[in-house]
């Protein structure tokens, strides 16, 4: 069952670190990718914002954005060519058409679970839309170090996301007033960022399009 709680100021707080697992047995305790830290077991309202995805220079920028459930991104076309963003996610399937310069298309996403966007026409591009129940997360900074606040107080799973580490998932018992204290070792993964298009079919060379 997932409760839906109301955000509390001043409830608890899991404070902790994370590092990855290195070839050698040891650990790598800098971090050169983003990394998700983020709670499931309730639902909170959405974000009052309304994040952007920009389309520069045949890129996502940024290429990772969290929202909660409920929240609608902006996808801003920034280059001077055309681009057509889709994703054929479960979590969220869209197809943004083909949005000349300087204009913007809007995506809800009512439901969590992880996004993945393109463009049907530059095939290099990615990026994807964490989708969270909650506003329990924090991205881990570069020193591995994150802090969630205002928890209400409970037992729930603490999860951690990146393209390059293995989905990972502990226990984590919040108190109010007691700080969490948690210690976060990660499994490494190959990313891959080969795809299809919008289609299911390998990318085509386009004459009548900027590549």
């Amino acid at each position: 069952m997932v409760l839906l709680l109301a955000a509390t100021a001043g409830g608890g707080e899991i404070r902790g670190t994370a590092q990855i697992r290195a070839a050698d047995g040891g650990v790598d305790a800098t971090l050169t990718q983003p990394i998700v830290v983020y709670l499931t077991g309730f639902r909170q309202p959405p974000l009052p914002d309304t994040p952007i995805i920009s389309q520069k220079d045949k890129t996502f920028s940024p290429d990772l954005r969290v929202v909660v459930a409920g929240q609608t991104v902006q996808f801003t076309n920034d280059d001077p060519w055309v681009h057509n963003v889709f994703s054929t996610s479960a979590a969220r399937p869209f197809d943004l058409g083909q949005p000349g310069p300087h204009e913007t298309r809007s995506v809800s996403f009512p439901t969590p679970g992880l996004v993945d966007v393109f463009c049907n026409i530059h095939e290099q591009m990615y990026a994807n839309v964490l989708v969270l129940p909650n506003r329990a997360f924090d991205r881990v900074a570069p020193d591995g170090t994150f802090v969630i606040h205002d928890v209400p107080p409970g037992r729930y799973p603490l999860h951690a996301w990146g393209r390059q580490i293995q989905p990972f998932e502990v226990e984590v018992v919040v108190a109010e007033g007691q700080p969490a204290q948690v210690q976060l070792v990660l499994q490494p993964r190959l990313f891959n960022p080969a795809h299809l298009d919008k289609f299911g079919r390998a990318y085509q060379k386009r004459p009548s399009y900027t590549p």
